[in-house]
């Protein structure tokens, strides 16, 4: 039983669906939030979205509050509560940062499991065009200041979106290096669609945020809900 290394978004996602084509049984998503405010680390999202998603997706969730001051202690009670049911590895959605890829490694390594990273080594340019081909829908909820406005907050990752991104100098089109995050509202992996229905754009310490109050789980098509599971 593997579990997804699970923030919410598209990177992620689309490992985690890579992982399941190669064989992989993901089981769980694991999660982390910000203790005090119980939120993704970054993105900005409600800890009960996230819920959400599983619910959608179909999996388990271990959702693993995090302190500044030890991090890692957390990730690591977080790996540690999944070997009783049979953990054996985590996929991640890391792209080309060498920094990220040893942190995955060692903390797996700590507690005896694999890191599986699906998309490692793809261009940022083909991580995005593979996303968008397989049905995956991103919503922005995070941007950096140097890049992104409030007004930018809620838009769809599509084809004219990345278009934009490429035109932005030193904007990495996966925001791979933290200029932008994203949420998955659906895709080929989900068994339901989430709908947000209430959001507003905010700005908290200089960063622009959607700040998701509302949403539903929404049954699909039946042509979709037919997919093969």
């Amino acid at each position: 039983m593997y579990a997804a290394s699970w923030s919410g978004g598209k990177d992620g996602c689309l490992a985690c669906h890579r992982a399941a084509q190669e064989g992989y049984r993901v089981e769980y998503l694991l999660n982390t939030i910000s203790a005090t405010h119980e939120r993704v680390r970054f993105h900005g999202i409600p800890k009960d979205l996230v819920a959400a998603q599983a619910e959608a997706l179909g999996v388990g969730l271990v959702q693993q509050p995090t302190t500044d001051d030890d991090y890692e202690g957390g990730f690591r009670e977080a790996l540690r509560s999944l070997l009783p049911k049979g953990l054996e590895g985590v996929v991640f959605g890391d792209i080309y940062t060498d920094e990220h890829l040893e942190w995955c490694r060692r903390m797996c390594a700590d507690v005896g499991v694999e890191a599986v990273h699906p998309i490692w080594g793809m261009r940022s340019e083909d991580v995005v065009a593979e996303s968008m081909a397989a049905g995956f829908e991103a919503v922005v909820v995070s941007g950096h200041p140097d890049y992104f406005t409030e007004a930018q907050m809620g838009a769809r990752v599509t084809p004219e979106f990345i278009e934009w991104c490429r035109s932005v100098e030193g904007l990495d089109v996966c925001g791979e290096k933290g200029e932008y995050h994203t949420v998955v509202i659906d895709g080929p992996t989900f068994r339901r669609r989430i709908e947000i229905t209430d959001s507003r754009p905010v700005r908290v310490n200089g960063h622009c945020f959607l700040d998701i109050r509302s949403w539903t789980i929404a049954d699909k098509c039946e042509a979709t809900c037919a997919l093969p599971r």
